[in-house]
């Protein structure tokens, strides 16, 4: 049964770097290369107004829309690029919905760089590198008797394994990569680290019965 269960997990991964080598991770928005317009609307607006106007300016787009300023009366989009026409015909539809005259000279856009997968992991690295050593340590004293090859491959090999299993199910799957990606690779560490310690201490203990 363990076989198998390393089996599909192996051909899982497998795939998965199929998946990453030929079309990479499916990055958030947010973290990919976009243009973010700020615009000084001066007025309240619903986001499904603006929604409304945003699809008919730019289609098949991917768009978000937040509000901004004291007042939560100044526009933000972020939409994948934006052109001059594109801009002209945004500060039209918006002065004729609002009333108002804004201007593609009083709108400011700010082209956002796509930020490395290796940038969300990066904060994580040295905190996790010490903790896995810390439990790597405490789980060869406390389960010695286990045997201190068999502590150290199993805790390596599982870990290395499931962090594996998780990130080719991310691409597989084609889940946005986020910054919650990182806390549930943590989680992941620590299920094992508990799976690990939870078996030994049952060894330990019929052992002791026998």
């Amino acid at each position: 049964m363990k076989n198998k269960i390393f089996a599909v997990a192996a051909i899982i991964v497998v795939i998965g770097i199929i998946v990453v080598a030929i079309k990479g991770f499916n990055v958030d928005f947010c973290y990919k290369q976009h243009d973010v317009i700020y615009i000084e609307l001066g007025k309240d607006f619903n986001v499904s107004d603006i929604k409304s106007i945003t699809n008919e300016v730019f289609p098949k787009q991917k768009v978000e829309i937040q509000s901004s300023g004291a007042y939560k009366d100044n526009l933000v989009i972020s939409v994948e690029s934006v052109t001059d026409e594109q801009k002209q015909n945004l500060c039209n539809k918006l002065n004729e919905k609002y009333g108002v005259e804004t201007t593609v000279d009083g709108m400011s856009v700010k082209r956002v760089p796509s930020f490395r997968i290796r940038d969300l992991a990066k904060p994580y690295l040295v905190p996790m590198a010490i903790a896995a050593v810390l439990a790597l340590a405490y789980m060869i004293i406390r389960y010695k008797k286990v045997g201190i090859v068999k502590v150290l491959s199993q805790f390596v090999v599982l870990n290395v394994l499931a962090e594996a299993l998780y990130v080719s199910i991310i691409a597989i799957t084609r889940f946005p990569v986020n910054r919650l990606v990182m806390p549930g690779a943590i989680t992941i560490f620590f299920i094992i680290a508990s799976f690990l310690a939870y078996g030994y201490e049952k060894q330990l203990k019929a052992e002791k019965e026998e």
